[in-house]
């Protein structure tokens, strides 16, 4: 997820990137991945922490933390 989440981000190294684009342009499997990935970023940035029940949130903000890159 990582990966993915850095090419969308355009955080890739350019080669990196290149790569992975044209992978992506053969590999339907990878670009279903990519594109539920991209949907599931995007309605996450659409909700506003008071649309989460307090539980969610709290299991959400643990996740990242214990996920976070240093």
């Amino acid at each position: 997820m990582a990966l993915l989440a850095d090419y969308l981000e355009e955080q890739l190294p350019p080669a990196r990137h290149a790569e992975l684009t044209r992978h992506l342009e053969t590999c339907s499997s990878c670009l279903a991945q990519l594109k539920t990935y991209r949907s599931t970023v995007s309605l996450l940035r659409s909700l506003r922490e008071e649309d989460l029940p307090s539980d969610l949130r709290l299991m959400l903000s643990t996740f990242l933390n214990e996920h976070a890159v240093h």
